[in-house]
């Protein structure tokens, strides 16, 4: 990596942490996929992974409800869904200057979907990592159901449509006037 993009992966990774700090009262109410999926849109596919593999890893280690343990490298690896849907994103709808307007309610659309695949991933790694290798479908399904009947993972899903549909098509229009600079 350039020392560029080092300097990306730093200030995104310090503004998601910072801002998961702020925000740790409002559970599943976090700026980091948004961040994540954003940094992936403007400068690329391995910046917005070098964010979210700093940032969920420093957030796994430093949350105040304590450290996640064994489920970091999921956590790690649901995070990297919302950098391939940015990058994907922005072969699709990017022109050269600025996100297509229409375009924000799927951008929302897109970070809610990731949101659910990232609850349903790490789900499936809480019943693997609580019954193991024995883990069979019916404990599999009751895990996911157990996950799901909490208000939590939907709390996450429509903060994501919220934020992608708001402040992401909002930062994208100035990230890549920073990105210029860089």
């Amino acid at each position: 990596m350039r020392q560029s993009d080092v300097a990306i992966v730093a200030v995104f990774s310090a503004l998601v942490v910072a801002t998961d700090f702020a925000l740790a009262p409002f559970v599943s109410f976090k700026l980091l996929d948004t961040v994540v999926f954003m940094v992936s849109f403007v400068y690329g596919f391995k910046q917005g992974a070098a964010v979210a593999l700093v940032s969920e890893t420093v957030w796994s280690v430093v949350s105040p409800w304590g450290t996640a343990g064994a489920i970091t490298p999921f956590l790690v690896g649901g995070e990297l869904v919302f950098a391939f849907a940015g990058w994907g994103a922005a072969k699709i709808w990017r022109t050269d200057e600025k996100v297509v307007s229409p375009v924000t309610f799927f951008i929302g659309a897109t970070l809610a979907i990731c949101a659910f695949f990232w609850d349903f991933e790490t789900n499936a790694a809480t019943a693997l990592l609580w019954f193991g290798p024995g883990l069979n479908l019916p404990q599999l399904l009751a895990v996911e159901a157990a996950g799901f009947a909490f208000p939590i993972p939907l709390a996450h899903e429509l903060a994501d449509f919220a934020l992608g549909s708001l402040l992401a098509p909002a930062s994208l229009l100035v990230m890549p006037r920073l990105r210029r600079r860089a």
